[in-house]
């Protein structure tokens, strides 16, 4: 069976700064050779090293904050002055965790025993007289394994700042608008190893964004393609929170604002199941009694599955009025079917005539079985055959060459419409 502690050289590798690895090296060395005391002074020494040059990287980056601190330490060095060296070094862990959010409270715990013990270790003045502190083998392997899991490994951006920068990005017009694109630009930042607590916070905003701030067609796919680039790059994390936190979301929005909370659905994929009961209930009400304003979306919601019977029901009770004024980029088929039924059930001349103008729009959403269903169907309806705008529906729908010519003529003589049918 494999050993569930991580392995030494691993956990080296996984260093960002060039010289905080070379004192986790020479740490781990110490370790190996049975040296406890010095792989606990050199893992303190690489944790400095590490969070001064996550300061220099801050600073380089514009944050004010932490070219103060860069220049004070500049000015500790050129001067030699060790008191104020040895108080930047005490207030070390409180800076990384107060003012730049480097690490967590529980991660700051850990790190101020690695503090306290390295000064155990390094100062004989705080043992004992007679015996020297000994730390044991397991004591310093579990600061080694502190130093770099909660430290050494992430960016110099994890807290607030880490998030502000990702939600700058992601908001600019260049960002990308496909997922595999924003995966690449995810790549190098605060996101390739980052903390749990940076996934949940940035999935939040990004869905709440979706959810609540109506955004343009285009930000919508930078924020959905951004999401999505998450959810592939730390699905855990990411899927957790969901499920935690999305049904809580969806009962905040107004029931004007439904539709909005549908089209997440549809642009940010598998996500109905992370809602509860009630919550499916109110979408599924919603689309069963979708307002008239809201009808071309059910382009979407015949598409996708847990809303799927219920759209299917709307189509069936949809009124003329209501179908003449949806607007579809591309008609489903159901819709099709009401279309064509309200047509061919036209009790009078005029319903058919006024019906065969609405046909004519859509003649080029219309399937095969669509035109032979017309055919059919208004062979049994004389109102339909009769009414002026037949011919022309029949000749649009011949020139849309949904059907071979041969075929079309046939359905034609065979459901007794031979007068419309052109000669052999």
């Amino acid at each position: 069976m494999a050993s569930p502690l991580e392995d030494l050289d691993e956990l080296t590798l996984r260093c960002r700064d060039e010289r905080a690895r070379l004192y986790i090296s020479e740490a781990v060395s110490s370790y190996r050779a049975g040296a406890f005391r010095s792989a606990i002074v050199a893992t303190w020494i690489a944790v400095c090293f590490d969070v001064i040059e996550k300061l220099r990287e801050l600073s380089l980056a514009g944050d004010k904050e932490a070219e103060k601190f860069v220049q004070d330490l500049d000015t500790t060095r050129r001067t030699g002055d060790v008191t104020r060296a040895l108080k930047f070094e005490r207030e070390l862990l409180d800076i990384a965790k107060d003012k730049f959010e480097l690490i967590s409270p529980l991660e700051y715990i850990d790190l101020e025993r690695l503090q306290a013990d390295r000064n155990r270790c390094a100062h004989p003045s705080l043992t004992s007289d007679d015996k020297a502190y000994t730390p044991s083998a397991e004591l310093a392997r579990l600061h080694l394994h502190s130093a770099v899991t909660h430290l050494l490994q992430h960016p110099p951006a994890q807290g607030k700042y880490a998030l502000d920068r990702l939600t700058q990005e992601i908001d600019s017009e260049y960002f990308p608008s496909t997922a595999k694109d924003a995966r690449v630009a995810f790549a190098s930042g605060p996101l390739r190893r980052p903390r749990e607590s940076l996934v949940r916070n940035l999935v939040l905003v990004l869905t709440k964004s979706l959810l609540k701030d109506k955004p343009d067609y285009k930000r919508r796919m930078r924020l959905t393609a951004a999401l999505t680039a998450v959810r592939e790059l730390h699905p855990v994390p990411a899927s957790a929170t969901l499920a935690e936190r999305l049904s809580h979301l969806f009962r905040a929005v107004p029931d004007k604002e439904l539709l909005s909370a549908t089209s997440f659905l549809q642009y940010v994929v598998d996500c109905w199941q992370y809602l509860e009961a009630d919550v499916r209930q109110r979408l599924q009400n919603y689309v069963t009694d979708l307002p008239a304003d809201d009808l071309d979306s059910l382009e979407f919601y015949l598409q996708y599955t847990p809303l799927q019977t219920q759209a299917r029901h709307r189509v069936a009770v949809a009124t003329k009025k209501e179908l003449s004024q949806a607007m579809f980029w591309d008609m489903p088929s159901e819709v099709a079917d009401k279309f064509i039924s309200i047509y061919l059930e036209s009790a009078s001349f005029d319903d058919a005539n006024a019906w065969a103008k609405q046909m004519f729009v859509h003649t080029g959403d219309f399937k095969p079985d669509h035109v032979r269903r017309i055919i059919a169907g208004a062979a049994k309806n004389s109102q339909v055959t009769g009414s002026f705008q037949f011919t022309s529906l029949l000749n649009t729908l011949r020139g849309k060459n949904k059907l071979p010519a041969d075929e079309f003529e046939r359905l034609l003589r065979e459901n007794g419409l031979e007068e419309f049918a052109l000669p052999a």
